[in-house]
């Protein structure tokens, strides 16, 4: 039967995570910190502290790690205090003063996961549905799980998300992101120096790169220990989005494809075009990339954060460009509001409608910036 959640006290509450990436474990510490019982099932088995790239540590992730005594950020982050545009020779266009900090997605994965109790972290286990009336879930072997509140932090590709709003698809644009990670030791002197302590960017016709040192794959932050990340926006045109993102075993895909999957003709075109389109302070560091990976650029609203007893958090409900560097920010941001939202009210039906039109009204603003940096960046506004 339903439950009346006009009604329900937020104090203790039992808890369904659904997703253990980032905003599943944002949205598990900020709730376990303040008194509920959270449990977290993430659908991988596998480790994921090896995947992604480079982030943009802004100010609510530092603020949280430090909140929640998980890390001293200044131990997991790098700094720029320059950030410069090149011209096409790779000479300095401009050099502003603009103090940046940056992370690593595993290195702040792994702290994030050290800090959540593993009793409670049911990796390969997937919540396959749920029923927002009553806060069940049921799990992919027909375990269900009641809870007075189930979170959706399932990504981008949010299967939650699509149950309960099935019209609500993504909207891709007319680009993608080549990305690539290459550990500082692997990269000439001079295109070390070039990146360090700054944030560089290269703007070209219809083609947008940049670049940033991030701590290695061990989380090391100091000169010699660190990686480039590099992000390459790259339109389409002349293009066919399913060939970039068929993988070497020729599934089709329409997010991506991960490092080391990529055909070998999309891969070396790829690496042709850095040379013949790309500063060679740039160029070099795609050369020197041994698994580059593509994504797509996309957007994606939804008309409300919370259905019931159910919540989507992070990319569940909207997807930013990443222009915005704000995607792993938002899904802390979330998590930490949703948290002082049922702390600051004594039911969870207000709890859950204050947090929705916040976070809402913030996601919606995130999507049009996001749509409207990229847009201009790339040269495609009308």
């Amino acid at each position: 039967m339903p439950l009346d959640r006009s009604t329900q006290s937020t104090d203790s509450l039992d808890i369904t995570v659904s997703g253990g990436s980032m905003g599943g474990l944002f949205t598990g510490i900020a709730l376990d910190r303040t008194g509920h019982d959270v449990t977290v099932f993430e659908r991988s088995s596998a480790a994921l502290g090896s995947r992604g790239g480079g982030i943009v540590a802004q100010e609510s992730i530092r603020r949280f790690l430090s909140r929640h005594g998980i890390a001293d950020p200044d131990d997991l982050t790098t700094t720029a205090g320059e950030r410069r545009l090149l011209t096409a020779d790779g000479d300095v266009r401009t050099a502003t003063p603009d103090s940046m900090v940056f992370t690593s997605w595993d290195a702040l994965y792994r702290r994030l996961r050290d800090a959540f109790p593993d009793d409670r972290y049911h990796a390969g286990r997937r919540v396959d549905t749920v029923t927002p009336a009553t806060g069940r879930a049921t799990l992919d072997d027909g375990t269900t799980v009641d809870a007075d509140l189930v979170v959706a932090a399932e990504g981008g590709r949010s299967a939650t998300r699509r149950r309960l709003f099935p019209d609500v698809t993504p909207e891709f644009a007319d680009y993608v992101a080549w990305r690539g990670l290459v550990p500082e030791t692997d990269l000439p002197a001079s295109v070390v120096s070039a990146f360090d302590g700054r944030f560089t960017f290269y703007q070209g016709s219809k083609t947008l790169i940049l670049a940033y040192f991030i701590p290695g794959a061990d989380g090391g932050t100091s000169a010699g220990e660190r990686r480039l990340n590099w992000v390459w926006y790259d339109t389409l045109t002349g293009r066919d989005r399913d060939a970039i993102f068929t993988d070497a075993t020729g599934d089709e895909g329409s997010f991506g494809v991960p490092p080391g999957e990529l055909r070998s003709p999309v891969e070396r075109r790829q690496r042709e075009r850095a040379v013949d389109s790309l500063p060679p302070a740039f160029a070099d560091p795609v050369a020197a990339t041994t698994e580059p990976f593509v994504q797509a650029i996309y957007d994606l609203t939804v008309p409300a954060m919370t259905v019931d007893r159910v919540c989507l958090l992070g990319d569940a409900a909207f997807v930013a460009r990443p222009h915005t560097a704000a995607g792993t920010s938002k899904a802390a941001g979330d998590a930490a509001e949703l948290s002082a939202a049922l702390d600051d009210h004594g039911s969870l039906g207000d709890a859950l409608s204050s947090w929705c039109g916040r976070r809402r009204a913030y996601g919606d603003r995130l999507v049009t910036q996001g749509r409207r940096m990229g847009d201009d960046r790339l040269g495609l506004s009308a």
